[in-house]
């Protein structure tokens, strides 16, 4: 089933999409980073988020997200940081996914 999961796609759902937001909200505020994100684009403006973090914030954060360290998905391109907010993207709609996966149970 996770293998099945396209978020991307699971991002088109209005629902599904505003379930992601207030995740990666909820997300942000405990790790404690200023944030000012629209639900239109919200990879872009994580990116731009994650571009002015101090590095050690920028390391609480994905710890607290749970996105590895040495996680070979996150591209060294030239943005990395879009790379980053993708990682972080999917990591939270997982989140929204299992939840209602288990709670619908």
């Amino acid at each position: 089933m996770l293998d099945q999961f396209n978020y991307k796609d699971a991002l088109e759902v209005t629902e599904f999409r505003q379930l992601t937001l207030l995740q990666l909200k909820k997300d942000l505020e405990r790790a404690q980073c200023d944030f000012n994100i629209d639900g239109g684009n919200f990879v872009n403006d994580l990116a731009n988020i994650l571009e002015k973090l101090p590095e050690e914030k920028l390391a609480q954060l994905l710890y607290l997200i749970d996105i590895p360290e040495n996680n070979h998905q996150i591209e060294n391109t030239a943005n990395i940081y879009l790379s980053i907010a993708e990682q972080i993207i999917h990591r939270e709609a997982l989140k929204v996914f299992w939840r209602k996966r288990f709670s619908a149970t």
